[in-house]
């Protein structure tokens, strides 16, 4: 499980996706509390086909700590299925997460889930956000 550390206070924590794939790609990221029934808070979504959510605010470090981050990507491939497989292995997903007490950190090793005809791919990054050590 991956983690990073938001620290304390006020300050925003920004967080950005990048998908690497010529595929057509969406993404939502949501923040949950797992010591909650309280339903998980949308944070960011794709707004075109790249699965791309640019630099935003999620935050403050003091609302986040001890929650969980998670983004799932879902991306279709539009060609034969050779193409297909190839871009499935190829593509990337790349999150990162800024001004915590970690600083700058990114996530690149998204669990991936990849369709039996190659069609489709599932990208699911989560990490768990932590005051700190």
């Amino acid at each position: 499980m991956d983690t990073y550390q938001v620290g304390n206070g006020t300050q925003e924590i920004d967080l950005a996706v990048d998908i690497d794939t010529f595929g057509l790609a969406a993404s939502r990221a949501i923040v949950l509390d797992l010591n909650s029934s309280d339903p998980a808070v949308t944070v960011g979504v794709s707004s075109n086909a790249t699965g791309d959510i640019e630099e935003r605010e999620i935050g403050t470090a003091d609302s986040l700590k001890a929650k969980r981050l998670s983004i799932l990507t879902k991306i279709d491939l539009i060609g034969d299925q050779a193409s297909n497989r190839a871009e499935s292995e190829r593509l990337v997903g790349i999150y990162s997460l800024n001004n915590g007490a970690e600083g700058f950190k990114v996530f690149d090793t998204p669990e991936k889930t990849v369709a039996a005809d190659f069609s489709s791919v599932v990208l699911f990054q989560i990490v768990d956000l932590t005051t700190g050590p």
